[in-house]
């Protein structure tokens, strides 16, 4: 009975819902239509967001990284400059014949460094010293010896070339066992004479044939070399990039008699890269000499033959007095050495009596990178004028650089080269060629050097 019922009223509910749904299913897409109509008129009824101006911007400019130097990976020990490998070759000091009938010499640019001081006469003589430098470019003309010359080559453990000597100067050379090849007691392949001069300023060498010669005899030919500290490579401060003249502006104009003074005992009738660690090897000769007969070559002899990171110097650079153009005179007023800045190569040319003083190879002028002048204790030790020079007392220099001035003092110790010191620091050089000029402390090291025209003081 209730099973009926329920199956009846299933139908009539079934019956209905049919009905309901014919009589609405034609009002049905009305109604969706009136739905999406609505939902559209909603959404354009929705404001759009305002508009923001945005301003602008000003293009920044683009920061300049700043310019590095890459630093050489070698550098030469006596000039600081660039080298494609480690060299611990032995320096060779060559005696340099400066005598007004010598000028202009040859070779001078080669050097990595060139002592000038005084001898007989008044005139002075160049040892010329050559580390980095490996060719065969002639050298000289090549002159004698003395003990305080000994003891400039020995300070840097070089070997000595020369052409005769003092009897003091022999006397060391033999007595302390000296490597050095001398021209007159064995004479060989380093030397010749150029017939084109008078002797007994016409001896040359070269750099090649003067280490072959120390090879055939035993030399060393390497040698703990001293260290100089050396400017860090910069466009400002190291544009010295040579210890040749190939960078100079100067003309090449010259005279081979600058001067009228002769040398007393010269006179003829017609008339110039590696890092390396502190020395340790030669003891250096105390230039002390007794009065004695000289052996050095005279012209009747010769006739029979002829036919080159430190921090900053200890003064800071704007308190650095400037210095363009360099005087000084050893102890001739006619005889003057002068140094030109050029501030476009970093370079000092050098004079002799106003005139540039020319390398005979190449037609240039000598130039330096750093110029040190300093005080000499010289000592006259007879009539001939022979003299002494005491490397180890050390006084008063004066070094310049860059167009500065930098004032100090140099020492000498032994085993060690000769420095320049500032406030009780080593000053770091210039890389480049480097000039010494010892001139007398008689009767003041400043009555020797001028600077811009002003005496010294």
């Amino acid at each position: 009975m209730n099973t009926g019922i329920s199956v009846l009223l299933f139908k009539e509910e079934s019956i209905n819902l049919s009905l309901i749904s014919k009589k609405f299913r034609w009002c049905m897409p009305i109604l969706i239509a009136t739905a999406l109509t609505a939902c559209q008129s909603d959404e354009a009824a929705v404001p759009a967001p305002p508009s923001v101006s945005v301003p602008k911007s000003t293009p920044q400019p683009e920061a300049v990284p700043e310019k590095t130097v890459q630093q050489p990976a070698y550098t030469a020990p006596l000039t600081g400059l660039e080298v494609k490998q480690p060299d611990t070759s032995r320096p060779i000091a060559v005696m340099i014949n400066n005598a007004p009938a010598a000028r202009p010499q040859s070779g001078l640019s080669q050097a990595d460094m060139v002592y000038e001081v005084l001898a007989e006469g008044g005139i002075t003589r160049l040892v010329a010293v050559y580390q980095s430098y490996h060719g065969d470019v002639t050298i000289g003309p090549v002159r004698s010896i003395r003990p305080y010359l000994i003891g400039i080559g020995d300070s840097l453990h070089a070997l000595l070339v020369h052409a005769g000597g003092s009897t003091d100067a022999y006397a060391i050379l033999q007595g302390g066992g000296r490597e050095h090849l001398d021209e007159i007691t064995n004479a060989s392949a380093p030397f010749w004479r150029d017939s084109s001069r008078k002797a007994p300023h016409n001896l040359y060498t070269n750099e090649v044939k003067l280490r072959e010669a120390a090879a055939k005899k035993g030399y060393e030919e390497t040698v703990t070399i001293p260290a100089f500290p050396f400017l860090a490579a910069s466009s400002e401060n190291n544009r010295a990039t040579g210890s040749n003249s190939e960078s100079t502006d100067a003309p090449a104009t010259y005279e081979t008699s600058g001067d009228t003074t002769t040398d007393a005992t010269e006179t003829t009738a017609s008339g110039h890269g590696a890092s390396s660690q502190t020395s340790s090897a030669n003891t250096t000769a105390t230039a002390t000499a007794s009065t004695s007969t000289d052996h050095e070559s005279t012209s009747a002899t010769e006739s029979s033959n002829s036919s080159s990171s430190a921090s900053d110097p200890a003064a800071s650079e704007t308190s650095l007095e400037k210095a363009n153009t360099i005087e000084l005179r050893f102890l001739l007023q006619s005889y003057k050495v002068g140094y030109i800045y050029n501030a476009k190569t970093g370079l000092y040319t050098r004079q002799i009596n106003g005139k540039d003083h020319i390398d005979l190879n190449n037609k240039k002028p000598l130039t330096a990178a750093n110029v040190i002048v300093l005080e000499g204790n010289y000592r006259v030790l007879d009539d001939i004028g022979r003299l002494s020079l005491n490397l180890n007392a050390g006084g008063e220099a004066v070094l310049f650089q860059q167009g500065k001035v930098v004032r100090g003092e140099w020492k000498h110790s032994k085993d060690d080269a000769i420095r320049f010191y500032s406030e009780g620091k080593e000053v770091p050089l210039v890389a480049g060629t480097t000039y010494y000029n010892i001139v007398p402390n008689t009767p003041s090291f400043n009555d020797h050097l001028t600077i811009d025209g002003e005496k010294w003081d």
